[in-house]
Protein backbone atom coordinates (compact mmCIF):
# COMPACT_ATOMS: atom_id res chain seq x y z
CA UNK A 1 0.00 0.00 0.00
CA UNK A 2 1.24 3.49 -0.87
CA UNK A 3 2.45 5.48 2.13
CA UNK A 4 1.77 9.08 3.15
CA UNK A 5 4.89 11.22 3.34
CA UNK A 6 5.87 14.09 5.64
CA UNK A 7 3.66 16.59 3.80
CA UNK A 8 0.55 14.45 3.42
CA UNK A 9 -2.26 15.89 5.56
CA UNK A 10 -3.40 13.72 8.43
CA UNK A 11 -6.05 11.22 7.32
CA UNK A 12 -8.62 9.69 9.64
CA UNK A 13 -8.85 6.71 7.32
CA UNK A 14 -6.72 5.55 4.38
CA UNK A 15 -8.32 3.48 1.65
CA UNK A 16 -6.57 0.09 1.45
CA UNK A 17 -5.39 -1.68 -1.67
CA UNK A 18 -3.75 1.19 -3.57
CA UNK A 19 -0.08 1.00 -4.56
CA UNK A 20 0.28 4.38 -6.29
CA UNK A 21 -2.33 6.48 -4.50
CA UNK A 22 -2.87 7.70 -0.96
CA UNK A 23 -6.57 8.40 -0.44
CA UNK A 24 -9.00 8.86 2.40
CA UNK A 25 -10.80 11.52 4.42
CA UNK A 26 -9.01 14.34 6.20
CA UNK A 27 -8.98 14.17 9.98
CA UNK A 28 -9.36 17.93 10.53
CA UNK A 29 -11.69 18.90 7.66
CA UNK A 30 -15.13 17.25 7.87
CA UNK A 31 -16.54 16.33 4.48
CA UNK A 32 -13.23 16.72 2.66
CA UNK A 33 -11.80 13.65 0.93
CA UNK A 34 -8.20 13.56 -0.24
CA UNK A 35 -6.53 11.78 -3.15
CA UNK A 36 -2.76 12.02 -3.56
CA UNK A 37 -0.69 10.67 -6.46
CA UNK A 38 2.15 8.73 -4.85
CA UNK A 39 4.84 8.13 -7.50
CA UNK A 40 7.20 11.01 -6.69
CA UNK A 41 10.23 9.06 -7.99
CA UNK A 42 8.58 9.17 -11.45
CA UNK A 43 7.14 12.68 -11.03
CA UNK A 44 3.69 11.09 -10.58
CA UNK A 45 3.53 10.00 -14.20
CA UNK A 46 0.71 7.59 -14.99
CA UNK A 47 1.65 3.94 -15.52
CA UNK A 48 -0.58 0.87 -15.76
CA UNK A 49 -1.39 0.63 -12.05
CA UNK A 50 -2.09 4.34 -11.68
CA UNK A 51 -4.43 4.35 -14.67
CA UNK A 52 -6.40 1.56 -13.01
CA UNK A 53 -6.28 2.89 -9.45
CA UNK A 54 -7.08 6.55 -10.11
CA UNK A 55 -10.70 6.25 -11.31
CA UNK A 56 -11.36 3.46 -8.80
CA UNK A 57 -10.22 5.65 -5.90
CA UNK A 58 -12.33 8.55 -7.16
CA UNK A 59 -15.40 6.34 -7.34
CA UNK A 60 -14.76 4.99 -3.86
CA UNK A 61 -14.39 8.45 -2.33
CA UNK A 62 -17.36 9.86 -4.24
CA UNK A 63 -19.60 6.96 -3.22
CA UNK A 64 -19.05 7.75 0.47
CA UNK A 65 -22.00 9.84 1.62
CA UNK A 66 -19.75 11.81 3.97
CA UNK A 67 -17.72 13.17 1.04
CA UNK A 68 -18.62 16.77 0.14
CA UNK A 69 -15.45 17.81 -1.74
CA UNK A 70 -12.34 15.99 -3.01
CA UNK A 71 -8.85 17.52 -3.02
CA UNK A 72 -6.44 16.11 -5.63
CA UNK A 73 -2.74 16.52 -4.81
CA UNK A 74 0.58 14.81 -5.49
CA UNK A 75 3.69 13.83 -3.58
CA UNK A 76 7.16 15.13 -4.30
CA UNK A 77 8.66 18.02 -6.19
CA UNK A 78 6.38 17.94 -9.25
CA UNK A 79 2.63 17.47 -9.53
CA UNK A 80 2.46 15.29 -12.65
CA UNK A 81 4.66 14.62 -15.66
CA UNK A 82 1.86 13.08 -17.70
CA UNK A 83 2.02 9.54 -19.02
CA UNK A 84 4.93 7.33 -18.02
CA UNK A 85 7.23 6.95 -21.03
CA UNK A 86 7.83 3.27 -20.34
CA UNK A 87 4.07 2.69 -20.33
CA UNK A 88 3.73 4.45 -23.69
CA UNK A 89 6.62 2.53 -25.23
CA UNK A 90 5.26 -0.82 -24.06
CA UNK A 91 1.81 -0.11 -25.43
CA UNK A 92 3.05 1.16 -28.78
CA UNK A 93 5.26 -1.89 -29.18
CA UNK A 94 2.30 -4.12 -28.38
CA UNK A 95 0.20 -2.42 -31.05
CA UNK A 96 2.93 -2.52 -33.67
CA UNK A 97 4.27 -6.04 -33.08
CA UNK A 98 2.91 -8.44 -35.69
CA UNK A 99 1.40 -11.69 -34.46
CA UNK A 100 3.72 -14.72 -34.41
CA UNK A 101 3.31 -17.38 -37.07
CA UNK A 102 1.05 -20.29 -36.12
CA UNK A 103 2.90 -22.80 -33.96
CA UNK A 104 3.47 -26.21 -35.53
CA UNK A 105 1.56 -28.95 -33.80
CA UNK A 106 3.69 -31.71 -32.31
CA UNK A 107 2.18 -35.15 -31.89
CA UNK A 108 -1.32 -33.80 -32.39
CA UNK A 109 -0.92 -31.31 -29.52
CA UNK A 110 -0.60 -27.56 -29.57
CA UNK A 111 2.22 -25.28 -28.46
CA UNK A 112 1.35 -22.93 -25.60
CA UNK A 113 1.59 -19.22 -26.31
CA UNK A 114 4.53 -17.34 -24.82
CA UNK A 115 3.71 -15.11 -21.87
CA UNK A 116 3.50 -11.35 -22.30
CA UNK A 117 1.16 -8.81 -23.91
CA UNK A 118 -1.15 -10.03 -26.64
CA UNK A 119 0.30 -9.42 -30.10
CA UNK A 120 -1.14 -6.76 -32.34
CA UNK A 121 -3.97 -7.79 -34.63
CA UNK A 122 -2.84 -8.68 -38.16
CA UNK A 123 -5.37 -6.31 -39.75
CA UNK A 124 -4.27 -2.61 -39.75
CA UNK A 125 -7.87 -1.56 -39.18
CA UNK A 126 -8.08 -3.80 -36.12
CA UNK A 127 -4.84 -2.30 -34.84
CA UNK A 128 -6.31 1.18 -35.07
CA UNK A 129 -9.54 0.05 -33.45
CA UNK A 130 -7.54 -1.39 -30.56
CA UNK A 131 -5.64 1.89 -30.21
CA UNK A 132 -8.90 3.83 -30.18
CA UNK A 133 -10.29 1.62 -27.42
CA UNK A 134 -7.13 2.22 -25.41
CA UNK A 135 -7.36 6.01 -25.81
CA UNK A 136 -11.02 6.00 -24.81
CA UNK A 137 -10.17 4.02 -21.68
CA UNK A 138 -7.53 6.57 -20.66
CA UNK A 139 -9.94 9.44 -21.36
CA UNK A 140 -12.52 7.79 -19.13
CA UNK A 141 -10.05 7.69 -16.22
CA UNK A 142 -9.69 11.48 -16.28
CA UNK A 143 -13.35 12.12 -17.11
CA UNK A 144 -14.18 10.38 -13.84
CA UNK A 145 -13.23 13.70 -12.21
CA UNK A 146 -16.19 15.35 -13.91
CA UNK A 147 -18.31 12.29 -13.23
CA UNK A 148 -17.93 12.71 -9.47
CA UNK A 149 -21.06 14.14 -7.88
CA UNK A 150 -18.90 16.40 -5.69
CA UNK A 151 -16.44 19.14 -6.73
CA UNK A 152 -12.78 18.19 -7.16
CA UNK A 153 -10.05 20.75 -6.39
CA UNK A 154 -6.52 20.32 -7.76
CA UNK A 155 -3.53 21.53 -5.70
CA UNK A 156 -0.54 21.85 -8.05
CA UNK A 157 3.13 22.27 -7.17
CA UNK A 158 6.19 22.12 -9.39
CA UNK A 159 5.75 21.02 -12.98
CA UNK A 160 2.47 19.97 -14.55
CA UNK A 161 3.17 18.66 -18.03
CA UNK A 162 1.24 17.01 -20.86
CA UNK A 163 -1.16 14.52 -19.32
CA UNK A 164 -0.90 16.48 -16.08
CA UNK A 165 -2.66 19.39 -17.81
CA UNK A 166 -5.29 16.94 -19.12
CA UNK A 167 -5.76 15.88 -15.51
CA UNK A 168 -6.23 19.31 -13.91
CA UNK A 169 -8.47 20.71 -16.66
CA UNK A 170 -10.96 17.95 -15.76
CA UNK A 171 -11.03 19.23 -12.15
CA UNK A 172 -13.56 21.83 -11.04
CA UNK A 173 -11.10 24.27 -9.44
CA UNK A 174 -7.32 24.58 -9.65
CA UNK A 175 -4.87 26.17 -7.22
CA UNK A 176 -1.10 26.23 -7.62
CA UNK A 177 2.03 27.23 -5.75
CA UNK A 178 3.92 30.30 -6.94
CA UNK A 179 6.67 28.03 -8.26
CA UNK A 180 4.35 25.87 -10.36
CA UNK A 181 4.52 25.72 -14.16
CA UNK A 182 2.36 24.22 -16.88
CA UNK A 183 3.07 22.91 -20.37
CA UNK A 184 0.83 21.36 -23.03
CA UNK A 185 3.77 19.30 -24.26
CA UNK A 186 2.22 16.82 -26.69
CA UNK A 187 2.97 18.61 -29.97
CA UNK A 188 6.71 18.41 -29.19
CA UNK A 189 6.28 14.65 -28.76
CA UNK A 190 4.57 14.27 -32.16
CA UNK A 191 1.22 13.65 -30.47
CA UNK A 192 -2.11 15.47 -30.64
CA UNK A 193 -3.22 15.82 -27.03
CA UNK A 194 -6.10 13.37 -26.70
CA UNK A 195 -7.03 13.07 -23.02
CA UNK A 196 -9.09 16.25 -22.66
CA UNK A 197 -6.85 19.32 -22.78
CA UNK A 198 -7.91 20.38 -26.28
CA UNK A 199 -11.56 20.00 -25.33
CA UNK A 200 -11.51 21.55 -21.83
CA UNK A 201 -8.73 24.14 -21.94
CA UNK A 202 -10.51 26.53 -24.36
CA UNK A 203 -13.41 26.79 -21.90
CA UNK A 204 -10.95 27.89 -19.20
CA UNK A 205 -8.59 30.23 -21.06
CA UNK A 206 -10.35 30.98 -24.35
CA UNK A 207 -9.81 29.57 -27.83
CA UNK A 208 -6.91 31.81 -28.83
CA UNK A 209 -4.87 31.25 -25.67
CA UNK A 210 -5.51 27.50 -25.81
CA UNK A 211 -4.32 27.44 -29.42
CA UNK A 212 -1.17 29.32 -28.41
CA UNK A 213 -0.35 26.96 -25.53
CA UNK A 214 -1.08 23.81 -27.53
CA UNK A 215 0.82 24.78 -30.69
CA UNK A 216 3.89 26.31 -29.05
CA UNK A 217 4.20 23.88 -26.11
CA UNK A 218 5.62 26.81 -24.17
CA UNK A 219 5.85 26.72 -20.38
CA UNK A 220 3.46 28.94 -18.44
CA UNK A 221 4.37 30.14 -14.96
CA UNK A 222 2.00 30.43 -12.03
CA UNK A 223 1.12 34.12 -12.41
CA UNK A 224 0.39 33.78 -16.12
CA UNK A 225 -1.67 30.68 -15.39
CA UNK A 226 -3.77 32.74 -12.97
CA UNK A 227 -4.03 35.66 -15.39
CA UNK A 228 -5.33 33.51 -18.26
CA UNK A 229 -7.72 31.57 -16.02
CA UNK A 230 -6.01 28.19 -15.91
CA UNK A 231 -5.85 28.44 -12.10
CA UNK A 232 -7.97 30.54 -9.77
CA UNK A 233 -5.42 31.04 -6.99
CA UNK A 234 -1.63 31.23 -6.68
CA UNK A 235 -0.37 30.35 -3.20
CA UNK A 236 3.02 31.71 -2.06
CA UNK A 237 5.57 28.93 -1.66
CA UNK A 238 6.46 27.72 1.81
CA UNK A 239 9.70 25.80 1.52
CA UNK A 240 9.97 24.81 5.15
CA UNK A 241 8.21 21.49 4.45
CA UNK A 242 7.11 18.92 6.96
CA UNK A 243 3.86 20.72 7.80
CA UNK A 244 1.42 18.02 6.77
CA UNK A 245 1.72 15.59 9.63
CA UNK A 246 1.16 12.48 7.55
CA UNK A 247 3.99 10.69 9.24
CA UNK A 248 4.98 8.69 6.18
CA UNK A 249 8.53 7.71 5.38
CA UNK A 250 10.72 9.17 2.68
CA UNK A 251 12.22 12.55 1.95
CA UNK A 252 10.11 15.66 1.44
CA UNK A 253 10.70 18.22 -1.30
CA UNK A 254 8.19 20.96 -0.66
CA UNK A 255 8.43 23.37 -3.62
CA UNK A 256 5.27 24.96 -2.24
CA UNK A 257 3.34 21.72 -1.94
CA UNK A 258 2.46 22.05 1.74
CA UNK A 259 1.18 25.61 1.29
CA UNK A 260 -0.93 24.93 -1.79
CA UNK A 261 -2.44 21.76 -0.29
CA UNK A 262 -3.32 23.68 2.89
CA UNK A 263 -4.99 26.39 0.80
CA UNK A 264 -6.90 23.80 -1.24
CA UNK A 265 -8.07 22.05 1.94
CA UNK A 266 -9.25 25.35 3.42
CA UNK A 267 -11.19 26.16 0.26
CA UNK A 268 -12.60 22.63 0.14
CA UNK A 269 -13.71 22.89 3.77
CA UNK A 270 -15.56 26.14 3.04
CA UNK A 271 -17.38 24.49 0.11
CA UNK A 272 -18.06 21.35 2.15
CA UNK A 273 -19.85 23.49 4.75
CA UNK A 274 -22.43 24.63 2.16
CA UNK A 275 -25.65 22.72 1.39
CA UNK A 276 -24.52 19.54 -0.37
CA UNK A 277 -27.27 19.20 -2.98
CA UNK A 278 -26.88 22.83 -4.01
CA UNK A 279 -23.12 22.37 -4.48
CA UNK A 280 -23.57 19.14 -6.42
CA UNK A 281 -26.31 20.65 -8.57
CA UNK A 282 -24.18 23.72 -9.31
CA UNK A 283 -21.33 21.53 -10.55
CA UNK A 284 -23.61 19.39 -12.71
CA UNK A 285 -25.50 22.33 -14.24
CA UNK A 286 -22.31 24.27 -15.01
CA UNK A 287 -20.80 21.24 -16.76
CA UNK A 288 -24.05 20.70 -18.67
CA UNK A 289 -24.10 24.36 -19.72
CA UNK A 290 -20.49 24.10 -20.89
CA UNK A 291 -21.22 21.03 -22.99
CA UNK A 292 -24.61 22.26 -24.24
CA UNK A 293 -23.96 25.89 -25.21
CA UNK A 294 -27.49 27.15 -26.07
CA UNK A 295 -28.76 29.25 -23.19
CA UNK A 296 -32.30 27.96 -23.70
CA UNK A 297 -31.16 24.35 -23.26
CA UNK A 298 -29.17 25.30 -20.14
CA UNK A 299 -32.18 27.05 -18.62
CA UNK A 300 -34.38 24.06 -19.37
CA UNK A 301 -31.80 21.71 -17.82
CA UNK A 302 -31.50 23.69 -14.59
CA UNK A 303 -35.30 23.87 -14.33
CA UNK A 304 -35.45 20.10 -14.62
CA UNK A 305 -32.63 19.65 -12.10
CA UNK A 306 -34.13 21.96 -9.51
CA UNK A 307 -37.62 20.54 -9.94
CA UNK A 308 -36.14 17.24 -8.83
CA UNK A 309 -33.85 18.41 -6.03
CA UNK A 310 -34.72 21.94 -4.95
CA UNK A 311 -37.08 20.84 -2.19
CA UNK A 312 -34.64 19.64 0.45
CA UNK A 313 -34.04 19.74 4.18
CA UNK A 314 -31.23 22.24 3.57
CA UNK A 315 -33.60 24.60 1.74
CA UNK A 316 -36.14 24.25 4.54
CA UNK A 317 -33.51 25.27 7.09
CA UNK A 318 -32.47 28.29 4.99
CA UNK A 319 -36.11 29.35 4.58
CA UNK A 320 -36.74 29.01 8.30
CA UNK A 321 -33.67 31.06 9.10
CA UNK A 322 -34.77 33.69 6.59
CA UNK A 323 -38.22 33.92 8.15
CA UNK A 324 -36.60 34.53 11.52
CA UNK A 325 -34.46 37.33 10.08
CA UNK A 326 -37.48 39.02 8.49
CA UNK A 327 -39.40 38.80 11.78
CA UNK A 328 -36.54 40.56 13.57
CA UNK A 329 -36.50 43.31 10.94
Amino acid sequence: MAKPDAETPLLRNQLPGYTSIVAGHLAKAPGVAYLELARPHRHNSFHQELWEEFPRALRELDADESTRVIVLAAQGKNFCAGIDVAYLQRNFLTLLTPPPPPAAAAGGGSTAAAPGPAPAPACPGSQRAAMRRGILALQAAYSQLEGCRVPVLAAVQGRCIGGGVDLITACDLRLCSSGASFCVKEVDLAITADLGTLQRLPHLVGHGVAMDLALTARTVGAEEARRIGLVSTVVPDNNNGGSGGGGGSGSSSSNGRGAVVAAAVALAASIAAKPALAVQGTKRVLLHSRDHPPVSAGLDYVATWNSGQLLSADLGAVMAAGAGVRARL
